[in-house]
């Protein structure tokens, strides 16, 4: 967790200037975390590694009245997003055990996290401890098979590094939810084309959008898990 957290610190310069000219492909996270949030004012939200909080505008523009807590293991990036959004809650956290309530949220917001967490069996349930009874996680995060195009990425396109990780095929990861007690309600790959230009993209979303539930969903760079708290 400590290399982690180091890494984590030591990317902060970078973070931002790295997502410059790939915005449409680094925020397609948020705007296909919003098709699967149907959220009431009187819900608490879990923004689990926040970063630099990114995800609150979306959340703020549709759901201005929800309980939003953000959660982040460093404290650098908790700094920027503090400056950026003062009137938000920011928390800082281990990946292992978080410092609320069991039960307490609605929904858990998990995005691009798991696959640098240590232990993410661990990091799963504790994300089922502080779930509501039918509580939601909406997960994303790249498949094994990202590897690779990741390498190839990163030799032509400014980037600020993974760090520790380990990416998982999707078995395995639908299997981990479920292994801590979660319904799995919907998997999905996207991002089969991450660069490119937009008509580009556009059909590759369309061509990996008719494959899904088959091994070709997996080619997807940004593989969604939406699950349930049984």
């Amino acid at each position: 967790m400590s290399d982690v957290r180091n890494f984590r610190d030591s990317e902060v310069e970078r973070y931002q200037s790295a997502h410059r000219g790939i915005e449409d492909t680094h925020f397609q996270r948020f705007r296909e975390a919003m098709k699967h949030l149907n959220l009431k004012s009187s819900m608490k939200v879990l923004n689990i590694c926040s970063i630099i909080g990114e995800a609150i505008p979306y959340l703020r523009d549709k759901y201005s009245n929800i309980t939003l807590l953000n959660a982040e293991l460093s404290k650098q990036f908790i700094k920027i997003a503090k400056q950026e959004y003062p009137t938000e809650i920011f928390v800082q956290t281990s990946l292992h055990k978080f410092p609320f309530k069991t039960g307490y949220f609605d929904y858990v917001l998990s995005l691009e996290t798991l696959e640098h967490v240590p232990n993410p069996l661990l990091f799963l349930r504790e994300i089922y401890r502080v779930l509501k009874s039918g509580g939601i996680l909406v997960m994303s995060l790249p498949p094994k098979t990202a590897e690779w195009p990741l390498k190839i990425y990163e030799q032509f396109f400014p980037h600020h590094g993974e760090g520790p990780h380990q990416f998982l095929p999707s078995k395995v990861v639908k299997n981990m939810t479920r292994e801590v007690g979660f319904d799995l309600i919907l998997h999905k790959g996207t991002l089969l084309i991450p660069v490119g230009p937009t008509w580009l993209k556009k059909l590759g979303e369309h061509f990996i959008g008719r494959l899904q539930n088959t091994p070709f969903s997996e080619l997807g760079i940004r593989q969604f898990y939406i699950c349930r708290k049984g």
